[in-house]
């Protein structure tokens, strides 16, 4: 993540924008301040930011649509004024779409003011500069996740979550319904899973917190999840399916190409591992 942080001022926007991290030659199109009740101090101040329709035909872009990159709704983000003026502000996405997006700040941005001021930037008039929007990976993972771990403790916050991540209060099974699941699951999956991923699968199945399968490489894990999806909606529950690594879950998502539900796949298609996961689901 420092690593990341640090290519705002080593790198062009340019260069930030091929890896995703960045939306590059962007400009004003619409400014809104709203302080009536109800509305976060941080997000007081909304800017709508488009492509620079002057850009030369010779800056080609990677990624022509906004939706592209690794930004997304809710995220931090630094803006900056091309070249020099870099991480004049900080502010969050509050809207996405293919042509433009929406961040919120909590002070106005007087770009008049700070291109006076500027020394550096070679743009003087406010209608003509140009910004450049970043996303903050540090807001972005290691504050985010220590917020979302600050939140259990709050007053009125989630009690029992707090009960199973602080107080590592043990999951809860349905152990009437456990022994149900592994005869049907005998009966169904004889061909396909092994007694130790059975039993796995019976114990998502009658869980009413969580469950965490353990196994070595190689002992079906992939498998086994993937059986544990198509029982799920069998039961007409949707899944969140989510890794690490694009290639994890493309991998998850191969053993389940000919099953007779269909699969969102959230993301780049382009970043898809395996040619037919493209093909089936929606990127």
């Amino acid at each position: 993540m420092l690593r990341f942080r640090k290519e705002l001022w080593l790198l062009g926007s340019r260069d930030r924008e091929k890896a995703g991290r960045c939306f590059a030659d962007m400009v004003i199109k619409e400014y809104k301040f709203e302080n009536g009740p109800g509305v976060s101090k941080i997000h007081r101040h909304t800017y709508a930011f488009g492509r620079n329709p002057l850009a030369s035909k010779s800056q080609v872009r990677m990624q022509p649509s906004l939706l592209s990159g690794h930004i997304t709704k809710g995220d931090a983000v630094t803006i900056s004024i091309e070249p020099n003026l870099l991480a004049l502000s900080r502010g969050f996405v509050l809207g996405l779409d293919p042509t433009s997006v929406v961040v919120g700040v909590d002070h106005e941005l007087d770009v008049g003011s700070l291109l006076a001021r500027s020394r550096r930037s070679t743009t003087r008039r406010a209608e003509d500069a140009v910004f450049r929007i970043d996303k903050d990976e540090m807001a972005a993972g290691i504050g985010r996740i220590r917020d979302n771990l600050a939140k259990l403790f709050y007053a009125g916050g989630d009690e029992r979550r707090r009960a199973l991540v602080v107080d590592l209060q043990a999951p809860a099974f349905d152990d009437a319904l456990l022994e149900i699941e592994r005869q049907r699951l005998k009966d169904e999956k004889e061909s396909v899973l092994d007694e130790n991923q059975k039993q796995a699968v019976g114990k998502v199945l009658v869980a009413k917190d969580y469950t965490i399968m353990l196994g070595m490489p190689g002992t079906g894990k992939t498998t086994t999840i993937a059986e544990i999806i198509k029982e799920l909606v069998k039961r007409g529950k949707t899944v969140l399916l989510s890794s690490y690594t694009h290639s994890a879950v493309d991998t998850i998502l191969a053993k389940l190409h000919e099953a007779d539900f269909e699969i969102l796949r959230l993301g780049n298609v382009d970043k898809a591992c395996l040619p037919s996961i493209s093909k089936k689901s929606r990127g």
